[in-house]
């Protein structure tokens, strides 16, 4: 035979209870059965008395209570609510006795150069240069050999008989069709060489003193057709004897 007492204490809302229960339990084994008896103390559940009735405590912030009775209250809230704004009308714009006078307008200032470009360099003779002359009523030719760009005598002066020709006639222009040799499949060198040639005539007629914007150069690179039987030339065409043609 075995006795177990046990004593349980419970909390609960913060009130204490003390509850002492004494156990007996005896265990016997008779024929394989299990007695078990529980004893309960009332005299000590009697000796507690009544739970007592605590308040819980306040969770209130005492930072907001201490700001709210240093507050103040409006004197007179209902008037503060019933108040209208006041509405304020803008000034009428006084209307002027006469109309603005007119806008100025300044004339367009123009980049003008102050002076001309300098003229290019002036092409110097190769006597080994290649080429000639053919001179007509029409138009002046200047045969090249291959690339060649240069001027031997008889073309430097079959260029300078030209600009004489044009500083007696002011009205008139000159054309600078230059063609060169090449193929279909470049188009691109012929141009460059026949560029070449028509700048170094050009030259020697802004040296001698035909401006700039009486020369019309134009590089046509391959010839169209077999006019000439070289196809390395400059043709020189003057504005009055095109007038004439048509």
């Amino acid at each position: 035979m075995f006795f177990l007492s046990s004593s349980a204490s419970a909390l609960k809302k913060k009130h204490l209870y003390y509850l002492t229960i004494f156990s007996t339990v005896l265990f016997s084994s008779w024929n394989n059965m299990i007695f078990a008896q529980v004893s309960v103390n009332n005299s000590a559940l009697n000796n507690l008395g009544p739970a007592k009735n605590i308040q819980p405590k306040s969770t209130k912030n005492k930072k907001a209570t201490s700001i709210s009775k240093h507050a103040k209250q409006p004197t007179n809230p209902a008037k503060i609510s019933q108040s209208k704004p006041k509405q304020t009308q803008a000034a009428i714009p006084s209307i002027p006795n006469s109309p603005p006078p007119n806008p100025v307008f300044r004339d367009p200032e123009l980049n003008v150069p102050l002076h001309p470009p300098a003229p290019p360099a002036m092409p110097k003779i190769n006597p080994k240069a290649q080429g000639n002359v053919v001179v007509n009523d029409q138009h002046t030719i200047i045969n090249f050999k291959g690339d060649e760009s240069e001027l031997n005598e008889i073309m430097m002066k079959t260029v300078m008989d030209m600009a004489n020709v044009l500083k007696r006639n002011p009205n008139v222009q000159i054309y600078l069709n230059a063609y060169s040799h090449g193929t279909v499949d470049d188009i691109s060198t012929p141009r460059r060489n026949a560029l070449n040639r028509g700048l170094t005539i050009r030259a020697v007629l802004i040296n001698q003193g035909i401006p700039a914007t009486r020369i019309y150069l134009i590089a046509k690179g391959i010839p169209e057709s077999n006019t000439n039987a070289n196809p390395d030339y400059v043709e020189m065409v003057r504005s009055d004897l095109v007038k004439d043609k048509k």
